[in-house]
Formats: C-alpha cells, sequence, structure tokens
C-alpha cells in the first residue's frame, strides 16, 4: 500500500511538465491600436501557431489594420469637394485606408524566469491596402437633383455621377518584429500582450507600432 501512495504521489508530481508537453500550438485572437504617421487606429487579428521545437513556434496571422494611411486619398477627397462646390454642391469628405494582411513566421519562446513567458517573434506576409472615401451631404442639389438630408452618405450618388473614383485597391509585401508575454490562467487559457513593429512596402511604404492583447488556448 505505501509503494502505491508514493507512485501516485510521484504521478501528481509529474503528470504537470508531461501534460505541459503535450501542448502542441494554440490558437488566439488579439484587439489593439496601431500608430502610423497619419493616424491612430484600431488593430484586429487571429493567430494559430504549431511547436516544431521545445522553444519554438511557427505561426500564422490574418488581420486588419483599420486605417494606416488616410493621406493617400485625402488629395482626391478634397479635390472633389473643391469641384463640386464649384457646381453649387457642398460636401465633407473624409478618406481611410485600411489593410488586410496575412503572414507567417517563427516566435521563439524565451525561458520562463516568472508566471509569464515572454516571446520574440518575426513573420513576413502580404497586406492587401483597401482606398476607401466617404461624403456626407451638406447643402445644394445632388447631381441627379435630389437634395438629401444634411449628414446623409451621398458617397454612392457621386460616384454613380462620374464625379469620384475610389482609387484601385492594392497589394504590398509587408513584414512584422515583436515580442509580447503570455499569462497563462488556466491550464489551457492564457491571455497575450504585446509590441509589433510592421512595415508595408507600398508605393509610399508605412510605418506601423501597435500594441495588442488578447486571449489564447493552448492545445
Amino acid at each position: 500500500m505505501k509503494k502505491i501512495f508514493l507512485f501516485a504521489a510521484f504521478i501528481s508530481v509529474a503528470a504537470p511538465p508531461l501534460f505541459a508537453q503535450t501542448e502542441r500550438g494554440y490558437v488566439s485572437g488579439f484587439g489593439g491600436f496601431a500608430v502610423t504617421p497619419d493616424t491612430t487606429s484600431g488593430n484586429a487579428l487571429a493567430e494559430v501557431g504549431i511547436r516544431v521545437a521545445p522553444h519554438i513556434v511557427v505561426f500564422g496571422d490574418v488581420g486588419q489594420f483599420h486605417d494606416v494611411q488616410p493621406s493617400a486619398v485625402q488629395p482626391f477627397v478634397d479635390a472633389t469637394t473643391a469641384m463640386l462646390q464649384t457646381t453649387g454642391l457642398n460636401v465633407t469628405g473624409s478618406a481611410r485606408v485600411p489593410a488586410f494582411y496575412s503572414l507567417g513566421g517563427v516566435r521563439y519562446e524565451l525561458p520562463r524566469q516568472t508566471h509569464v513567458d515572454p516571446y520574440v517573434l518575426g513573420g513576413i506576409g502580404f497586406a492587401r491596402m483597401m482606398p476607401t472615401a466617404e461624403f456626407s451631404y451638406a447643402s445644394g442639389p445632388l447631381p441627379d437633383g435630389s437634395t438629401p438630408s444634411v449628414g446623409d452618405d451621398v458617397t454612392s450618388q457621386l460616384i454613380t455621377a462620374g464625379d469620384f473614383a475610389t482609387p484601385a485597391a492594392t497589394n504590398a509585401f509587408m513584414y512584422t518584429l515583436g515580442g509580447g508575454v503570455d499569462i497563462p490562467v488556466t491550464q489551457r487559457w492564457i491571455v497575450d500582450a504585446g509590441y509589433r513593429f510592421s512595415r508595408i512596402s507600398a508605393d509610399t511604404p508605412v510605418n506601423i507600432q501597435g500594441v495588442n492583447f488578447g486571449v489564447g488556448y493552448r492545445f
């Protein structure tokens, strides 16, 4: 009987590290903010990682920067607004350039020193920049003769009339470098906080600094 108790005690001590060794990867979702020379906006991404060595994980991301380079489109919006004023139509226009991206990379998990798991990472991929513009009605007749309520979105009417053409979407190479910490809250669930620097090699390259917070599940 004493041997049985000793064996049970050994299993109870050894089980957590043995169980940890079976964790082959994780899935995580993140939200945060991204800062570019133009603006500050939101960032959201999903990540899947697969362990290939004791401290090395390969990962893949899909995500979106809400707005990275409005200055690339705003001059076209301002020119349209000025042109419409000469016809008696007053609108206010704003531009936005969201960037959808996907990338893959390698994450190195540093040896744990405390309750948190620090890591550094790097990845490469592509971003699709999709310029958009929005015009709000102020006063005067639209090209079709109608007069909407003040503040109504009249973008589609201006595009239909040929007064504005949204710039085409473009694809560009992107890379990311960063790091962060995983904080276990249960045996499987973690909270993740990190910093990332990204560069999108568009016609006018965009440097993006972001802080992300997320929740992950280890499997």
